[in-house]
């Protein structure tokens, strides 16, 4: 069995999920339902973020609970340069991504200094610190009302502005996943997974083979950052007004919650676990209130509990493990392929 023949045929499974993929975007907006739409860019939008969230903890192996403070960043600096500065919305995605970047990869090299759960603390005490921080400077923000009209995306009129964001966000979508298999498959993700304490690997293993574990480190944590202002910069300009409760420490919560149960040992559980807590989420707003006559907010924070503890407890990778045996898809079908 070579190495070079498992990889060839990695590519062209990776290869077929992604043109399936395509496929079913592709003809979904001709069912003209502009609520399945507006559900599908919100499964896109988590999608991106927690991408990011899996290159970061499932093969790098370091926690965060920060998530939504680069998500409210690229809002933020897209709405502020946008409206405050008169610059063209594409361009503000540039530079909020950029910008945001170089504001994570200088955290990381401070805050990777520390190791496990102390991490988690940090990032989680940062978000809060964002959350009060975007309050308090309401000159700048808008503080707890909010920023209001920032401009739209330019489209060309071809399109609805929905389904010109659907297909932005999508896009963004595809392309950022392709990276994202390429990066875990190359000698980049193998020096993430030497040092993923999760699956084996350590600091000390990683140095020993000459890794430069706070190179890697600050730099995934830089990409897993620029993925969520990616996703945050699009959001401002698809909502036309942010607010800082949509960047609270609930929001990165959610955001691992979605990475644990669609898996952390693949992108592509991203997408299974945004469209899962989605789906439940817009499920039990339409059951509940018929039960109870009122809000849902507690109910869900109970399911989401009873689901992520069935998951771990049943399905400890995720669904990504079921999505790969049904699709024969796996790593398990791979090896029987190229057996002798």
């Amino acid at each position: 069995m070579e190495i070079s023949k498992v990889v060839e045929i990695l590519k062209r499974q990776q290869s077929t999920k992604i043109l399936l993929l395509l496929c079913i975007l592709f003809f979904m907006p001709l069912l003209n339902n502009l609520y399945l739409n507006t559900i599908v860019i919100s499964i896109g939008f988590y999608s991106i973020v927690t991408m990011g969230f899996i290159l970061l903890m499932g093969f790098a192996g370091q926690i965060s609970l920060g998530q939504a403070i680069f998500f409210g960043l690229g809002a933020y600096i897209s709405g502020i340069l946008a409206v405050k500065y008169d610059i063209s919305p594409w361009l503000t995605l540039v530079l909020a991504t950029v910008t945001t970047g170089c504001i994570a990869m200088l955290l990381g090299r401070a805050i990777f200094r520390l190791r496990g759960l102390i991490v988690g603390g940090i990032t989680l005490a940062l978000n809060l610190v964002f959350f009060n921080l975007v309050q308090s400077m309401s000159g700048i923000t808008g503080g707890a009302t909010g920023m209001m009209n920032i401009p739209q995306l330019p489209s060309g009129g071809f399109m609805s502005y929905s389904l010109f964001i659907y297909y932005v966000v999508w896009l963004s979508v595809i392309l950022l996943l392709v990276f994202s298999l390429n990066l875990v498959n190359s000698r980049v993700g193998r020096a993430l997974k030497a040092m993923n304490l999760f699956s084996g690997g350590s600091d000390v293993t990683a140095q020993v083979m000459g890794i430069n574990i706070m190179k890697y480190k600050a730099g995934i944590f830089a990409v897993s950052a620029m993925f969520a202002s990616l996703a945050g910069s699009i959001y401002a300009h698809y909502i036309s007004c942010i607010e800082p409760a949509t960047f609270g420490v609930s929001y990165s919560v959610m955001i691992a919650i979605m990475a644990i149960l669609g898996g952390l040992s693949s992108p592509w559980g991203a997408l299974l676990g945004a469209a899962l807590i989605v789906g439940i989420t817009e499920l039990l707003r339409e059951i509940i209130p018929l039960f109870t006559g009122g809000t849902t907010g507690a109910y869900e924070l109970i399911a989401y509990g009873f689901i992520l503890m069935a998951t771990l407890r049943y399905l400890p990778s995720g669904m990504i493990s079921v999505f790969n045996r049904l699709t024969k898809l796996g790593d398990k079908s791979s090896t029987e392929v190229i057996s002798p």
